[in-house]
């Protein structure tokens, strides 16, 4: 079964397209397919940017429940860990990621959205982690994702509520970054990664990184991060290329290296 395609152009824009109808529901199979993709373009040089979008009208929300009403216990909490296992491989992907939502993104569906670096959500989106409501909490990371992002209170508001969110409120409240007319967030989301596009991939890279890494340890700790990330560039062609460019008034030609 075919839950998403993949595909990256020549100019490095990857794009993880996800399909499987009605919602995108995430099923056991659904995320093993996706954590095996994850491990696979991890390592891969040509990516420069991932957009994570939907084909179809929603663009996830969240878990197979129909699957998950015949687990047990035991069972539920695997389900759970697997698809925490697989959003941390999209959160750790060393390039520059942004989820394009329309229709809805509920529960793991936002915790998916939540593992990008950006968000970009159409009009008429429909945000929310929604697990409160069902007897249980978010636990593919969203007790942890959303309130570093936007606040404990507002975490806390957004989780205890069990509330769907309109795009306008979660652009509001910083869980959306940016807004997108219906029928356009892909291509919103293509502007943001040409926008990025325009810098070195290295260098975009490094920055991931060091901000990934750096924003979980104490300032000194993040300092000695980012010395480490700048040395990532230090020696590169980009480098000299953006010095090049500099002095010639040309944009540069990046190499990634």
């Amino acid at each position: 079964m075919n839950n998403f395609s993949f595909n990256i152009q020549d100019d490095g824009l990857a794009f993880l397209t996800l399909s499987r109808q009605p919602v995108n529901a995430l099923s056991e199979e659904f995320i093993v397919s996706l954590s095996e993709l994850f491990d696979k373009i991890s390592s891969n040089s040509k990516i420069n940017i991932l957009i994570v979008s939907s084909s179809i009208k929603h663009f996830c929300a969240g878990a197979d429940l129909e699957e998950r009403a015949v687990l047990s216990a035991n069972g539920t909490e695997k389900a759970v860990s697997a698809i925490g296992g697989c959003f941390t491989k999209l959160e750790n992907l060393p390039f520059p990621t942004i989820s394009a939502i329309k229709g809805s993104a509920l529960g793991g569906g936002l915790e998916l959205a939540l593992c990008c670096d950006f968000r970009v959500a159409e009009d008429t989106a429909i945000l929310g982690l929604t697990e409160t409501s069902l007897g249980i909490i978010p636990g593919a990371g969203g007790t942890q994702r959303l309130p570093r992002l936007i606040g404990l209170s507002k975490g806390k508001y957004w989780i205890y509520s069990a509330r769907k969110f309109s795009a306008e409120e979660a652009f509001i409240d910083g869980v959306v970054d940016f807004l997108s007319p219906d029928g356009e967030v892909l291509e919103t989301a293509i502007d943001l990664a040409s926008e990025l596009m325009a810098n070195s991939p290295l260098a975009l890279r490094a920055s991931k990184y060091a901000i990934s890494k750096g924003s979980l340890l104490p300032l000194e700790g993040g300092l000695k991060v980012e010395k480490e990330a700048y040395g990532m560039t230090l020696n590169s062609t980009d480098r000299l290329e953006g010095l090049k460019a500099f002095s010639q008034r040309r944009p540069p030609k990046w190499s990634g290296k």
